[in-house]
């Protein structure tokens, strides 16, 4: 699974698809402050940088990727 949802966590793991975009909205409304571990995330999809954007989801650990990292905090963290 490419996101994994924990009691005030999530991890993101692998691909995130436009598919994963909305139901991880709805968890991050649900759960506001909740934390991200991203550091084995590979690719993003745009919808779903939307939904962190939208939440000002806080990431505990930033994708160990160099390139989605730099976008992630180009986007997140500016």
């Amino acid at each position: 699974m490419p996101i994994e949802y924990h009691e005030g966590a999530a991890t993101l793991a692998g691909v995130i698809s436009v598919e994963d975009a909305e139901p991880l909205l709805a968890w991050l409304q649900a759960n506001p402050g909740a934390a991200l571990d991203c550091a084995d995330c590979e690719h993003l999809h745009a919808a779903a940088l939307q939904a962190l954007m939208a939440t000002q989801a806080g990431i505990s650990a930033w994708p160990s990727n160099p390139q989605l990292r730099q976008w992630l905090h180009a986007a997140l963290d500016p």
